[in-house]
């Protein structure tokens, strides 16, 4: 069977998903076809960004998605612990499905659920049901590539185990704690910490992450954790509402791959527009999203996701750097002081990191002083490959 379409993007996640809702914000929602895998759009994910991260434009584009907003986040190491004052907002999966549904339907966009994309190609789209879609522009924003989450000396990894909790009291968070490293807070397998989103009083969603060497996910073990974690800070967990997980790749250096002739515009993970040290994706998504809101032709992509590339190519760089000294100049138990000293410089330059603006004063301050305890340049110069 086949069909044809102008614009196909292939992937219904956050970064698919947002240059649909671009496009069609923008009045090109017309022969616009979404393809989704899963049974609904957005997935299982919870979403969470600085109002700092985004440019009024791409402010305009998220905020009627966002489901949650705080004036403050707060870390927690050590001996240390920061408040910050800075707007800090959430999407869920859900809200994003259905604010999403509701305007690409409404825009006339067909949207293809349970459609599972066996081939992409810069033309065209073929399905495991044998569909085939004929398309001027094709993106690809199906997450990142398998190959991306083995094991690599050229990549670390951060994995997680989400929570959503509903509570029997209320809890012990008022605003996002999104760093807890604290002594009671054991070091394994990497750096870990618990990272603690409030809903309300009674309903929270905890994570217990890991900046780890490899990418094997115990979820049992990761949830157990969280359960007494939830317990010593004095939560009564009446029960599970809901499980998320994830592991992402974090690069430490560097691919240059040439594209292949024939491969689609690629998004999100897989098109490498992700932050290197943090994981997150939706700063780069939105940011994306709106410079391809009307651009309509294959040529007029290539030039815009070109221009956001060499854009980010500084940035991107420079948290490879990060990474490396993360990853092979410090020993996994100790990698928390590399996070702990971060959070010590000013606020305008941990937004502008976040939000991957940083300005070259910001990444002389992160170098500036005493390097962080743990430190190893005999570990760093040793590892494999650190010239490239």
């Amino acid at each position: 069977m086949k069909h044809s379409a102008h614009t196909i993007i292939v992937g219904g996640g956050l970064a698919g998903g947002l240059v649909a809702l671009a496009k069609v914000e923008a009045g090109r929602g017309a022969g616009l076809v979404l393809v989704e895998e899963g049974a609904t759009l957005g997935g299982n994910h919870t979403w969470s960004f600085h109002r700092t991260d985004l440019d009024a434009d791409g402010w305009r584009l998220l905020a009627p998605l966002v489901s949650h907003r705080w004036a403050r986040t707060e870390v927690r190491f050590p001996g240390r612990r920061r408040v910050i004052e800075n707007d800090y907002a959430t999407v869920t999966s859900e809200a994003f499905a259905r604010r999403l549904a509701s305007r690409l339907a409404g825009a006339g966009v067909r949207v293809m659920l349970g459609a599972r994309a066996i081939a992409v190609h810069t033309d065209r789209v073929a399905l495991a049901d044998g569909t085939e879609i004929a398309g001027d522009v094709v993106f690809d924003a199906r997450g990142p590539e398998r190959a991306s989450t083995s094991t690599s000396t050229s990549t670390g990894f951060q994995k997680f185990v989400g929570l959503e909790l509903d509570l029997a009291e209320d809890g012990p968070w008022d605003a996002p704690v999104i760093i807890d490293a604290e002594e009671d807070v054991e070091q394994l397998d990497g750096f870990r910490f618990i990272y603690a989103l409030p809903f309300s009083r009674r309903c929270v969603l905890l994570e217990d992450t890991v900046y780890s060497d490899n990418p094997t996910l115990d979820e049992a073990a990761f949830e157990a954790r969280l359960l007494d974690y939830a317990r010593t800070r004095g939560a009564r967990v009446r029960r599970i509402l809901r499980r998320e997980t994830g592991v992402l790749p974090l690069p430490l250096r560097a691919t240059s791959q040439p594209a292949r002739a024939d491969a689609p515009a690629a998004l999100g993970y897989r098109g490498g527009f992700f932050h290197p040290v943090t994981g997150y994706s939706l700063p780069m998504a939105t940011r994306v999203a709106v410079a391809l809101a009307t651009r309509d032709t294959r040529a007029e992509v290539a030039t815009a996701l070109a221009a956001l590339r060499a854009e980010l190519e500084q940035q991107q760089r420079f948290g490879f750097l990060l990474n490396r000294l993360m990853f092979e100049a410090m020993s996994p138990a100790l990698r928390w002081n590399a996070l702990e000293r971060f959070y010590r410089l000013p606020t305008e330059t941990i937004g502008r990191f976040y939000a991957s603006r940083m300005t070259t004063w910001d990444r002389a301050l992160m170098f500036a002083g005493r390097p962080p305890r743990g430190i190893s340049w005999r570990r760093l110069f040793g590892a494999s490959g650190v010239a490239a």
